[in-house]
């Protein structure tokens, strides 16, 4: 593939171009990571940004005076390089670049001169052949998985979307009760509940049905991340009267499965708004507006994060990365893209002048 100088790619552009997606798979593949096999990513960043020779690439979203890097596949001896093809492209633009990252790159960063602002955590079992529930730290689980069993016969058993339509229907129903009981969800999950009722489930993923006496509780999709022997717990449905535990006993149960089949490590995804106390490398104006949201539960996944801890994790912390001289009512963009992906809202305000200018509260991703 002919690509040397960094160029942005359009999502529409990425789906003509065979050689390019290729190269794509192939970095994801051999460097991706959770944000990036994720399914909300397609949603919050469904450009590209490829680095100079093509050595890494960014998944990316932008707004008129804003670009997001939501992700990054690449050697992690280029990502310093990518990550300045990036600052340099959004300057030329008049915009400024922000690049979500775990903390070993977003160090990388600050140590030539960026911010790294605290937005969260990526939590993972990186042995999981060594995951048990005994012992005194897992005790907190072994109850809720206990409480759970206590309510009839449970089982998880991994099914294959479009093998049976009547399956597929209450799958789907699945998640249109969970979509009821929160206040906002990102759009992707419209479309993937239209992809697992058409019996479509993109090939990385896998799906995992519990049922209790023969009724469906939950729903979880796991993403396959090749470049780590390892899976992503990425999306999760339940319905509103399922028993307390019943997550907890279906992702235990996908961990003996993955286990058994020789799966080295299991993820439980971002958990973003959490656990962003200041530190040195942060952007101070951004760093307090962050923690204002999540003081006032605007902006807040502590709970979340508190139910994944049950499974005792590795936990890496996730930053922000942007110039120091970056005017801090920026990042109100960022959040944005979180909250509306797609700038539905933009649209809806462009045919309606008098709409509130409000920012809405930013939709957890699954990943």
């Amino acid at each position: 593939m002919e690509t040397q100088a960094p160029r942005w790619v359009e999502q529409d552009e990425l789906s003509r171009d065979p050689a390019l997606q290729d190269c794509v798979r192939s970095l994801v593949a051999r460097f991706g990571r959770e944000l990036s096999v994720a399914v909300a990513r397609s949603s919050l960043a469904p450009h590209l940004f490829v680095s100079r020779g093509a050595q890494g690439v960014f998944f990316v979203n932008r707004r008129p005076s804003t670009v997001f890097a939501f992700a990054y596949a690449g050697p992690d001896e280029r990502f310093a390089d990518a990550a300045g093809d990036l600052f340099e492209y959004a300057m030329q633009g008049k915009r400024v670049a922000n690049i979500l990252e775990e903390e070993p790159k977003a160090r990388e960063l600050a140590a030539l001169g960026y911010s790294a602002t605290p937005f969260g955590v990526m939590q993972k079992l990186p042995r999981l052949a060594g995951f048990s529930l005994e012992g005194t730290k897992m005790r907190r689980l072994r109850y809720q998985i206990g409480h759970y069993e206590k309510h009839g016969q449970c089982e998880t058993r991994e099914y294959r979307a479009g093998s049976d339509p009547a399956t597929d229907r209450a799958v789907a129903g699945l998640v249109d009760e969970w979509k009821g009981s929160k206040k906002q969800i990102g759009p992707y999950v419209e479309h993937f509940k239209s992809r697992i009722a058409d019996g479509e489930l993109p090939g990385h993923c896998r799906l995992f049905l519990t049922y209790r006496n023969g009724r469906l509780d939950s729903a979880i999709v796991i993403s396959r991340l090749p470049a780590a022997n390892g899976y992503l717990m990425d999306l999760e449905f339940y319905g509103a009267d399922m028993p307390l535990g019943g997550l907890e006993f279906a992702i235990s149960r996908i961990q003996e499965t993955l286990a058994r089949e020789g799966v080295g490590s299991f993820s439980l995804g971002a958990t973003f708004g959490t656990q962003m106390e200041a530190c040195a490398e942060e952007d101070p104006r951004v760093g307090k507006m962050l923690r204002g949201l999540h003081a006032s539960r605007i902006f807040n996944n502590d709970g979340n994060f508190q139910f994944k801890n049950k499974f005792r994790p590795d936990n890496t912390r996730l930053y922000v990365s942007r110039s120091r001289d970056a005017p801090s009512a920026s990042f109100t963009d960022v959040l944005m893209i979180f909250a509306d992906p797609e700038n539905r809202r933009q649209i809806r305000q462009e045919t309606t002048p008098s709409a509130a200018a409000t920012p809405a509260a930013p939709a957890r991703p699954a990943p």
